[in-house]
């Protein structure tokens, strides 16, 4: 048990010492002007392009009254969206000799909400204007009854046949109805009568705006190697987060070209982040166009849209971007009469852990009194980290190849030297020459004979010597 609670106690206390804030690790520093407070409460302060671009992704931000850290709750105000699909019942489909698709909707029963409609069609390129009429009860499409909810929207599709790509819109908004019924008519196009594939119904609500749009300088160039205009801007420091792009065209005429959205960090090597199709159409069969390149939330410094000309003239775009950003804040608890001051600017701080993350969301945010930010300034205190400890090895490259160089000299003069030794002890020390065998095999001489002698009795073998035995006494 004790080894347990000591194994504890030691995993915990990085943590403990890491969550003290020390004021010259922070390198940036602004001062927070508070609202007028009767009394404490919460308020709500949101940040700018030079807290993204100077903090670590935001996970450094620190809110201190004097010494003391004030617990804080980062929020990232996205636009909070209710989509409630309602159910519905396609009717009466027609298409009418002008080509225009009609088709009646039937939600079932009148009293519930709705204020979107989505078609989804079979056909690959469009661009339409739709209107949208309603009805407690069912009536014929030709009948006078219907009430115009709107007339104002539009929808497409586009299909690149070469790359594949394709983008769409199908959804019409109107003023929020609680009629059973919709009538739908979907003008006629270049391409014939669209084949539907599905109508569907939703109420759909949104909060209060959460975004801010910022004008940026771009540059633009014509290129006639690719055959593209290329927009360039400079957001001025990397990690701002962005996620939608809009150019300003002022052709007057009607266009439809594909853009490519890419971005990078030093503008030389780009990324490709996301694509869309740019439109402009002003004719008595169809009026709309496209401007604006939606894209997953990224934050590169540079932007590069490239718009695909072909052999079309190039389009005359203003020398400016506009993008998009989510609103970022911080929250906390203020006390009237206090000092707050918001750091960033550590790359070395941790993501903080506060109770109030826990119970945040019980908490009524919505119009919460704002602070607002001062200008960015070094903190007096900060201490740049020291830079990273550099090897003695690497610090003193020539040192180490002069002295691998007469290692290797002295290891081969010591191999040479045995090699030398070893040869000389087996050398042979005799003046004889060498006995050279001849190249061809001798016979062996016969053995001589002597002159036969007549045969005589062989001597008998001499008897055996017996052992002789000692006197006994």
């Amino acid at each position: 048990m004790k080894r347990k609670l000591l194994l504890a106690l030691f995993l915990a206390v990085p943590f403990f010492v890491a969550a003290d804030f020390t004021s010259s690790n922070w390198q940036y520093e602004r001062s927070l002007t508070m609202p007028a407070l009767q009394s404490s409460g919460y308020v709500r302060v949101k940040l700018d392009g030079a807290v993204a671009s100077g903090s670590q992704g935001f996970k450094d931000i620190r809110v201190m009254q004097g010494e003391r850290e004030v617990p804080y709750q980062f929020s990232v105000e996205t636009a909070e969206v209710r989509a409630q699909y309602i159910d519905s019942q396609v009717l009466d489909t027609v298409v009418d000799s002008a080509g225009r698709m009609q088709f009646i909707l039937d939600l079932g029963q009148n009293g519930t909400l709705h204020s979107k409609l989505h078609i989804e069609t079979g056909s690959p390129n469009y661009k339409r204007q739709v209107s949208v009429y309603a009805s407690p009860s069912l009536l014929p499409h030709g009948s006078s009854g219907w009430d115009l909810l709107t007339d104002k929207g539009y929808i497409f599709k586009f299909t690149d046949p070469v790359t594949k790509f394709s983008t769409d819109s199908g959804e019409v908004a109107y003023p929020q109805n609680s009629s059973r019924y919709l009538r739908v008519v979907v003008e006629s196009g270049p391409e014939g009568a669209l084949s539907l594939a599905s109508g569907s119904v939703y109420r759909y609500e949104i909060s209060s705006a959460k975004e801010e749009t910022e004008t940026v300088p771009a540059d633009v160039l014509q290129n006639k190697e690719t055959q593209t205009t290329d927009i360039i801007a400079d957001l001025g420091a990397p990690g701002i987060p962005t996620h939608q792009v809009t150019l300003s065209i002022s052709d007057r005429g009607n266009f439809s070209r594909t853009a490519y959205l890419f971005g990078s960090n030093d503008a030389t090597a780009w990324s490709r982040i996301g694509q869309g199709h740019l439109s402009q159409i002003d004719t008595p069969k169809f009026t709309g166009g496209n401007s604006t390149i939606e894209y997953t939330e990224s934050t590169y410094r540079y932007y590069k849209v490239s718009i695909q000309n072909f052999d079309d003239i190039p389009l005359t775009v203003a020398n400016h971007i506009e993008v998009v950003h989510i609103i970022r804040t911080v929250v906390f608890e203020a006390t009237p009469s206090a000092t707050y001051t918001l750091y960033y600017g550590n790359p070395l701080a941790f993501t903080p852990r506060y109770d109030l993350s826990r119970y945040f969301e019980y908490l009524e945010t919505t119009s919460l009194p704002e602070a607002t930010l001062g200008g960015e300034r070094e903190n007096p205190k900060y201490v740049a980290p020291a830079g990273p400890v550099v090897p003695f090895t690497e610090r003193n490259k020539v040192l180490l190849n002069v002295t691998l160089a007469f290692l290797c000299l002295l290891i081969a003069v010591f191999v040479g030297w045995y090699i030398w030794r070893h040869v000389k002890h087996r050398a042979p020390t005799g003046a004889a020459s060498p006995v050279i065998p001849s190249a061809l095999p001798q016979t062996p001489a016969p053995a001589p004979q002597s002159a036969a002698l007549p045969s005589q009795p062989a001597s008998p073998p001499p008897a055996p010597v017996q052992p002789t035995e000692a006197p006994r006494q």
